[in-house]
């Protein structure tokens, strides 16, 4: 017997076959149409961000320019850029940065248009001892607490990764590096992380790994200050510290604070040029400081005769590393910082505190700033057209009397001089020693990015990172 076997219909194949193609069709559909209209920018905390113009960092390190770079691209703030330029410096350049320092920051708020000094230098201590108060990781904190816009664990990150995996010393670090290795060599883990089992120093290129500072890294970014000002690694610093001659208490951690204040302005032309103002005395009558003293005589005579009239002879003989590092970012905001950090000595006093991998910095004297009201260095300057609300000019010198002089030079050279950066940079060679990063934008850097210049100093091996005009 035979069964009539008729084709099954084509209808159903048909029609699975069609929703299959639709299934597949339909995202290479949306990716044309996407490609044909523009990708969406990616959101706000990705690189990438802001399209355009995002900003410079010029900073004495290059790898923290690079960190920098990439918080501004990604809509970060200049105070942002700043935060994650300061923690990744404390990794890769902690012979002039770190936790255990401290520093002074101008700022300008497009916004507010408003210029602020952020004062967090090394706490003195009145029992006196070696080491300083840390002031560092509170100044950054209060920076990003004002003006900051992405998550202050993004901007911890980086550093953290470099410590904890490694990252290979940059020649800004190893230029440094080179001449304190007999200093290192007093203490364990100093050596172990920085030298050669044979004592001598590593060189450009070399990877170093600092676990120790990677677990104190991972705790600022996930409980912020706490822990370094009254929490375990409070603890740890304190004995160390006492180990090595201090008299930091805990109690004097949880009480540091850093201080916003305002600053010391000068006209020059259609601009005001903001001097810091470390006065810690805020209702004494303001006069002129030795800041704002230096960029006026720099004005009518040569530096040298400045600075004689300014700085101590015996500071001016100090051929020492003074353990400065500095940096200046602006946003595409509008907005700008320069800041300038100090261990008060090359690797502070040159020990670590165990288990953390944090160098201790020197205690400082700042008893001629209580009574003179702020020294003439370290020297951040920021140059503002108030009228239009814009930051101009940042500057910053790092290295002692010669690093303030520079700053001053180029400074006085863009804004009251009319010279271009290039020229100013170069005519600040005359002064011997110390290193300046500088930013320029005559027209504004808000509303006019393509009249910017950016320097750093060829003198320190630093960076300054830009997108292209």
């Amino acid at each position: 017997m035979y069964r009539k076997i008729t084709a099954p219909s084509s209808r159903p194949i048909q029609t699975r076959f069609t929703a299959r193609y639709r299934q597949r069709a339909f995202p290479v559909a949306l990716f044309l149409f996407l490609a044909a209209c523009g990708a969406p920018k990616p959101e706000v905390g990705l690189v990438g961000n802001v399209k355009g113009f995002f900003g410079a960092a010029i900073v004495e390190e290059p790898r923290a320019a690079l960190v920098a770079r990439d918080v501004l691209s990604s809509g970060g703030t200049a105070a942002d850029a700043a935060t994650a330029a300061f923690f990744t410096m404390s990794v890769t350049y902690p012979v002039a940065v770190g936790l255990g320092g401290g520093g002074v920051c101008l700022y300008f708020d497009q916004a507010a248009n408003k210029t602020e000094t952020l004062d967090f230098r090394v706490g003195p201590v009145a029992a006196g001892g070696p080491v300083g108060i840390p002031g560092a990781v509170r100044g950054m904190a209060l920076l990003h607490s004002r003006y900051g816009r992405l998550p202050w664990s993004q901007l911890v990150a980086p550093a953290e990764t470099m410590a904890r995996f490694g990252h290979q010393i940059s020649r800004a670090l190893a230029q440094r590096l080179a001449s304190q290795a007999a200093r290192l060599r007093g203490d364990a883990m100093a050596a172990r992380i920085f030298l050669h089992t044979d004592g001598s120093p590593l060189g450009e290129a070399d990877k170093i790994v600092q676990v120790e500072l990677a677990a104190v890294l991972t705790r600022v970014r996930t409980r912020g200050v706490s822990d370094i000002y009254g929490g375990e690694a409070g603890q740890q610093l304190v004995r160390a510290g006492n180990a090595a001659g201090g008299k930091v208490t805990i109690d004097h951690l949880r009480r540091y604070r850093a201080n916003w204040r305002g600053t010391r302005a000068t006209v020059l032309g259609n601009h005001m040029l903001h001097h810091p103002d470390l006065d810690p005395h805020p209702d004494r009558v303001p006069g002129e400081n030795a800041a704002q003293q230096l960029t006026r005589l720099m004005a009518g005579m040569s530096a040298g005769k400045a600075a004689d009239k300014v700085f101590s002879q015996e500071d001016l003989d100090r051929t020492d590393d003074r353990g400065e590092g500095a940096f200046v970012i602006g946003d595409s905001f509008g907005s700008a910082a320069a800041c300038v950090f100090s261990m008060n000595g090359a690797f502070g006093r040159g020990v670590m505190a165990p288990g953390l991998g944090i160098f201790m910095a020197s205690a400082a004297n700042q008893d001629g700033a209580a009574a003179g009201g702020g020294g003439a260095n370290p020297l951040p300057l920021l140059g503002v057209n108030d009228p239009v609300g814009q930051a101009v000019m940042a500057a910053v010198g790092a290295g002692g009397p010669n690093g303030a002089l520079a700053a001053a030079a180029v400074a006085l050279g863009v804004m009251d001089k009319d010279q271009t950066l290039d020229q100013a940079m170069t005519a600040r060679a005359a002064i011997k020693g110390g290193r300046v990063q500088a930013l320029w934008c005559a027209l504004g850097i808000r509303t006019t990015p393509k009249s910017c210049r950016f320097a750093t100093d060829p003198r320190g091996h630093g960076l300054a990172s830009f997108d292209k005009f």
